[in-house]
């Protein structure tokens, strides 16, 4: 080679050693260098801030040194040096610092192992990253979670009509106690509600999604409630199935078991409630081993249990029990202000369904707000529907409602009632008939006012402080 060509080859090489050098220098990673015997002979700038370690205190320091005095847990280059085979390690230093170690294993032209060299990156603003990515999802599903809360209230609120300000208190009641395992105990008129307001509970609790059980104390039979209720086992009476059942209470399963008409259950079945309520179990009937109850139970009723516990018809300890978290739901005429975006719902629920599209004027609103309601807001659905079925116009109007549903102004209906009254009472003189049966006739429209109203004949039996089958054998005698 020619001294000239010698130059040229040594000019490329000390350029080549200057860009690595200054690769290594300014590279991001810390780089370090090892001797076969494992004796650190450099580490560059980087090196210094990945690890916390000042580089010219560690260049000349063995590996098995820096473990030896706990500097560094583990050598990735000491490793390469005994299997010769690159490794990749996770290496903790005392400053604090997690780094990870990639070593590889440089050979000379005869394959002998002469050094090793290692990148160093630090793992732990990587961690802290990967922490605060963490804390950020889990901030996000609590948003979300919030969100949802949110939008589940708003549907709720849009599928309840209430727009009075009592109406609202009991909404925001209701959702409040979703969350709670506690027993509400829901009172009412007939037709205010109740059944919707429970649904609410139901619907916007952590049992959601599990079975909604409704038992209307009132419409079964006194001897199959307690069947009904709490199941039987096999043989338990005659007639029962030969494989027993289960009741109401575990076929809820962990969901929501409402008991409305509760007033109307009877005494010796309310001491067997009453255990259901303080113990969570309950037994078969002909059975023995006890059943765990998982159910949240709400008792609904239109009575007063106040009143009824004064009279001895239901127990005061059952009573207090019950009356853990009380919603009383107004009835409709104390909420005038829900009658008229009720009616607008209920034209637009018969538009949806039968696609009748109905108008009501300003004075057919005014007309039914006027009026008492003693049917709640069932009877104004009732209502509704009938007038949008049967009126042949587009429009709705006052007098459509008179003549089709016979809704007066206050005084018009007083006037008309006391005319009517008037019209049907029979009259001794006139008619010539007895005391007995002016007597009788006044009982059969006390009787038929009273089964319009209640609607069972225990309930109407209670209110009218007769024996239940007195007043069904009366009802038969007048009405059948």
């Amino acid at each position: 080679m020619t001294d000239q060509a010698a130059h040229v080859s040594i000019d490329k090489l000390k350029d080549a050693y200057e860009t690595y050098k200054q690769m290594i220098e300014h590279s991001f990673e810390g780089i370090a260098i090892t001797n076969a015997a494992g004796m650190i002979t450099y580490l560059n700038p980087s090196y210094e801030k990945h690890t916390g370690l000042k580089a010219n205190d560690y260049i000349g320091c063995y590996h098995h040194d820096l473990i030896d005095k706990e500097i560094v847990d583990q050598s990735g280059e000491l490793k390469v040096l005994k299997t010769g085979k690159a490794q990749a390690i996770v290496q903790k230093v005392f400053t604090g610092r997690t780094v990870l170690v990639s070593a590889i294993p440089i050979k000379d032209d005869y394959g002998k192992l002469n050094k090793v060299i290692s990148s160093i990156m630090d793992l732990t603003r990587l961690n802290q990253l990967e922490q605060e990515i963490i804390n950020l999802e889990r901030k996000n599903e609590e948003v979300s979670k919030q969100l949802e809360e949110i939008k589940n209230k708003q549907a709720a609120l849009s599928s309840i009509v209430a727009y009075d300000a009592k109406m609202k208190s009991v909404v925001e009641r209701a959702l409040r106690v979703a969350q709670l395992d506690s027993l509400v105990l829901i009172q009412g008129e007939s037709g205010v509600g109740k059944e919707v307001i429970v649904k609410l509970i139901h619907e916007n609790s952590n049992r959601s999604d599990l079975p909604f059980i409704k038992v209307n104390c009132g419409a079964i039979p006194n001897e199959l409630l307690e069947s009904e209720l709490f199941g039987y086992e096999a043989g338990a009476f005659t007639g029962a199935h030969k494989d027993g059942k289960i009741g109401l209470f575990e076929q809820a399963a962990g969901g929501t078991i409402l008991l409305d008409e509760i007033g109307e259950m009877p005494l010796h079945l309310q001491v067997k409630l009453l255990r259901v309520l303080q113990e969570f179990e309950m037994t078969r009937v002909g059975g023995v081993t006890p059943i765990k109850i998982k159910a949240r139970v709400i008792a609904a009723t239109n009575q007063n249990l106040a009143d009824s516990v004064k009279e001895g018809e239901f127990r005061e300890d059952l009573f207090y029990r019950l009356n853990i978290i009380p919603i009383h739901i107004p009835p409709l005429r104390e909420r005038q202000n829900d009658i008229v975006p009720l009616t607008y719902h209920f034209i637009n629920e018969l538009r949806e369904k039968y696609g009748v599209n109905k108008i009501f004027s300003k004075e057919a609103l005014q007309l039914l707000q006027s009026y008492h309601w003693p049917g709640n807001v069932r009877e104004l659905q009732n209502i509704v529907e009938r007038l949008c079925m049967m009126v042949m116009e587009p429009i709705v109007n006052e007098e459509d409602i008179k003549k089709e549903v016979g809704i007066y102004l206050d005084g018009e209906r007083k006037e008309l009632n006391r005319q009517a009254r008037i019209e049907t009472m029979p009259s001794s003189l006139s008619n010539e008939q007895s005391l007995k049966k002016l007597v009788e006739h006044y009982e059969k429209s006390i009787i038929k006012e009273a089964l319009e109203k209640y609607p069972s004949i225990r309930s109407a039996a209670k209110k009218l402080k007769v024996d239940p089958s007195t007043l069904s054998r009366k009802a038969q005698r007048y009405f059948n």
